[in-house]
């Protein structure tokens, strides 16, 4: 009899546990409510505007490519404001094509701002053609990412050129200053 009461109590706890209602709420970071029953596609919208806000809004003035760090109170404890990282800042191209194909930026916009990034990554310190982890934003110059990096950074390099890919696969088609 005891061994069928604990069963049933534990079967009841496992049920009662997995249960799930569609009203749920939680908070993002801001303590502000999220609502748990969005649709994919309001998910998806929300998702794809953040990343865009994260590259285009707190990108480093200069490059205008991502930041390693964003400190909204803008102090840098490690003097890194203007760090930006390569691999990252792939990822944050890809982000502006989204913006573009979703109408949260325009291609004239994006494509001003596609071109001052190119111009700064042309410029910017490359080792043996591998642009280095981290980059100064107001100068080009690599940022060491350790004691012993000596230079440039295959992955971070890969997911830059995918990014780079991505921008010129995706205005291929377009006016003279969007192929440039």
């Amino acid at each position: 009899m005891k061994l069928n009461i604990i069963s049933i109590f534990c079967v009841s706890a496992v049920l009662f546990s997995c249960t799930t209602t569609s009203s749920t709420t939680h908070h993002n970071s801001q303590n502000t409510p999220v609502s748990s029953n969005i649709s994919d596609e309001q998910l998806m919208d929300k998702i794809q505007k953040d990343a865009l806000k994260y590259f285009w809004d707190y990108a480093e003035p200069n490059s205008m490519l991502g930041r390693e760090r964003y400190h909204e109170d803008n102090i840098y404890p490690d003097n890194d404001k203007h760090v930006i990282t390569t691999g990252g800042s792939g990822f944050g191209l890809a982000t502006i094509l989204v913006g573009v194909e979703r109408g949260y930026v325009s291609r004239k916009e994006a494509v001003k701002r596609l071109t001052v990034m190119m111009d700064f990554l042309a410029k910017a310190d490359r080792h043996k053609g591998a642009w280095p982890h981290w980059i100064n934003g107001e100068t080009g110059k690599t940022v060491p990412f350790g004691k012993k990096d000596n230079g440039g950074d295959l992955v971070e390099t890969a997911f830059l050129t995918t990014g780079i890919i991505q921008v010129r696969e995706y205005f291929k088609n377009g006016n003279a200053e969007e192929k440039a």
